[in-house]
This record gives structure tokens, sequence and C-alpha cells, in this order.
């Protein structure tokens, strides 16, 4: 057995704290500012990358659409998105913005819904590649065919229960957040939501809490290591435009904390494609259940710190193991 050393110890700790500090800057996520105050039009309605712990974001580029509402991630890393303005399902270019209608470039208004209704979409990958589409106004998830782009409602209109404005799947949970302000088509529900999507109902989870400012609509999105996370839309609420908020979010409770602000209108968020696929509550009996592996959130201060004393704990024990 090779001997762990105080310098090979010293070597495993500096790379470890060199990897937490990469870590430390957090996830990025990508987004789209559907509403906007810019006076240049190719600065809203564009696709940008977010650094999540700060805010800080990277222009890519003009969408071509007009109110792409939700993102998502598929399996093979393609992100798509929704286009409530043409009733669209897309495809997005991570290099240059640019969306097309998934089936071709003709094939706008392909969703199969009314085109005179706003619906507010949000969107979420499973880990088989299926995509569910939800709508805060319809309170019903669809399930979309990304080959045609054609919607089919899962069940009866309302069925939701609540204005859920967008979804967020990990393994077999899946989580949903209500709009934050009051509007002509739906009632506030800053509230954190579990989601069947069998059946599309939904389970309060609890509301989002103090740190929560009021806000429009919001996308939702995990990150890689299962941690939950919200971008709120701020323009036009009471007061006036003011900047998104990101959020993190506790599964458990639906308590938010405040993050970071980023620019004005995101209302879409994705981070990654489908994670919990083989590790953690995909063992088809519940979320939550004790026998459900848990995630270690590596890039969030508490789990640094356990990474940190279980490498030096392993270390000790095994310099003084040796030198008994």
């Amino acid at each position: 057995m090779p001997v762990i050393t105080p310098l090979k110890w010293c070597v495993a700790l500096a790379t470890l704290l060199a990897v937490s500090a990469s870590l430390w800057a957090g996830p990025i996520g990508y987004g789209v500012n559907s509403r906007g105050n810019e006076v240049n039009s190719q600065l809203v309605n564009a696709l940008w990358r977010i650094n999540l712990s700060s805010g800080e974001v990277d222009y890519i580029g003009w969408t071509s659409f007009l109110d792409l509402e939700a993102l998502a991630l598929h399996p093979d890393g393609t992100l798509h998105g929704a286009d409530d303005e043409s009733k669209t399902m897309v495809r997005v270019s991570k290099v240059t913005g640019l969306a097309s209608p998934v089936g071709g470039i003709g094939n706008r208004h392909n969703m199969g819904v009314s085109l005179s209704r706003s619906l507010d979409f949000g969107m979420a990958y499973d880990c088989e590649g299926t995509a569910f589409v939800v709508s805060d106004i319809a309170q019903t998830l669809y399930l979309a065919n990304m080959e045609t782009g054609r919607l089919t409602a899962i069940a009866a209109e309302g069925s939701l229960g609540a204005p859920i404005t967008d979804i967020a799947i990990r393994g077999s949970r899946v989580y949903g957040i209500g709009v934050g302000s009051p509007g002509a088509n739906a009632p506030a529900a800053p509230n954190l939501y579990r989601v069947n999507l069998e059946n599309a109902t939904s389970e309060l989870i609890g509301p989002l809490g103090s740190q929560a400012s009021p806000y429009n609509n919001a996308g939702l999105a995990f990150d890689e290591f299962g941690v939950l996370w919200a971008i709120t839309d701020r323009r036009a609420v009471s007061g006036g435009d003011f900047p998104s908020e990101i959020l993190r979010i506790d599964t458990t409770t639906g308590q938010a904390q405040k993050v970071a602000e980023t620019i004005v209108g995101v209302e879409s968020l994705t981070i990654a494609p489908p994670g919990g696929c083989t590790l953690g509550d995909d063992d088809g009996d519940g979320p939550g259940d004790p026998s459900d592996g848990v995630a270690v959130p590596v890039n969030s201060l508490p789990g640094l710190l356990f990474l940190m004393m279980l490498v030096f704990g392993a270390g000790v024990i095994r310099i003084r193991s040796t030198g008994s």
C-alpha cells in the first residue's frame, strides 16, 4: 500500500483547493431576456451566458424570436426553447444565439396551439430526452415532439392547480416555480411545487420567502451537482424595472436565498443537461426517501469544507497508521 506522506498530503490539499477555486465561481447558465429596456433591440430576446454566483453576463447573440420564454438542454447538450409570440419550438445555437424552428426553417407556429393566446412557457428535459413544456396560464403540462414541435397536453387545462411558470427535473424529482406577482391571467404564487409528470398535478412545498423580491415569471434549473437555481424577471413590477434576481432554492422547504442580480427581463434558465439519472432519486419510490442519494453542492462553502475535511481526515488517519 502506498504511504501518504505529509508532502503528498500537502500536494493533494493544494490540488483540491485549486479545483475548489474553479468551482467557487459558481455554475454558468443560459438565459434569454425576453423582456428588457435596452435601446438596441438586438440586446433584448438575446441569449446570454450568466454566472449564477456573480450575475455577470456574456452576450452570445440575438435569437431572432420575440418572446423566447423557456430554455432546456437535451441530454446530448443541444439547447432548445419555446417562443410564446409565434408558438414555435426552436433549437438555439450556443455559439451565435440564433434560434431556428425544430423540423426546419419553414416550420414556424409548429406547436399546434392557438396563436392568439399567450401561454407563458417553461421547459425541461428528463433523463430519457423527453421534453416537457409548462404553461402558467393554462396551468398544465405538455409533451413536446422535438422533431415537429407539436405540443400534446398531458391532462385537462388547469390540472396543475397552480400557475407554474417553469419546471426543473433531476432524476425522478420534478419541481415547479410559480409566478411571483398577480396578473390578468394568473394569481401570484411565489412558491416552490413538486410536480407529477404523469398526471400533470402539483403539490405545494412552500413559499420562496422574503429573500425573493416580487417578480413576474421565472426560470428554474438544476446545476450538475443537484443544486436548484432560479432567475426571476423583475421588469415592470410595482415600482419600476429592476434587475433580475438569481436565487438558490432549498427543495425541502421552498425557501430561496438571494445570490446575485443580473440583467433586466430574464425569465428562462438552463444550466446543465439532465442529471441524477443513475444516482440519487431514481429508484421509483418517490422523492426524498431515505434510500435516495444526496448531492453535495461542492460549489458552496459547506460543500467545499465537507470535501476538505474528508480529504484531511483520510490523510491524517493514513499518516498515523503508517507511523504507528
